[in-house]
């Protein structure tokens, strides 16, 4: 699998949510190089606990600005951001109990970063660029 390379694509312009945006990309990265490595994913234990605690800090930040400005999106994004946590806790038990497959949980959650990061985290960033001026 290729790693995510930060694009200006997926900037949005507020440079607390980017600059996390790139610290998560780097998490994946490190457990998408670990599985090209080693076949296995699941060695990077520590990589995995940080992609399963970024991503609740992560999340807890953009969840407390589409609060404070009254984000229509609210409700959508914060679906996405729990399917997200399940698929990171369903990696985490599967690692913890001997394997499971890590290629294709990586590809789906490198996509889903992709997606999510040009998807509804653009449409947020549109909003608050709106909204912070």
């Amino acid at each position: 699998m290729a790693r995510i390379q930060w694009t200006d694509a997926y900037t949005l312009g507020i440079k607390t949510i980017d600059d996390q945006h790139k610290h998560f990309l780097d998490a994946l990265n490190q457990l998408l190089d670990a599985q090209e490595a080693s076949g296995q994913a699941c060695v990077a234990d520590n990589l995995v606990a940080r992609l399963k605690d970024y991503a609740d800090g992560h999340f807890h930040v953009e969840e407390g600005f589409m609060q404070a400005f009254g984000y229509p999106g609210y409700e959508a994004h914060l679906m996405e951001h729990e399917h997200f946590r399940d698929t990171v806790r369903h990696f985490d038990e599967a690692c913890s109990n001997g394997g499971g497959d890590s290629a294709a949980i990586l590809d789906y959650l490198q996509n889903w970063m992709v997606q999510h990061l040009t998807g509804v985290d653009r449409q947020l960033g549109r909003y608050l660029e709106q909204h912070l001026r």
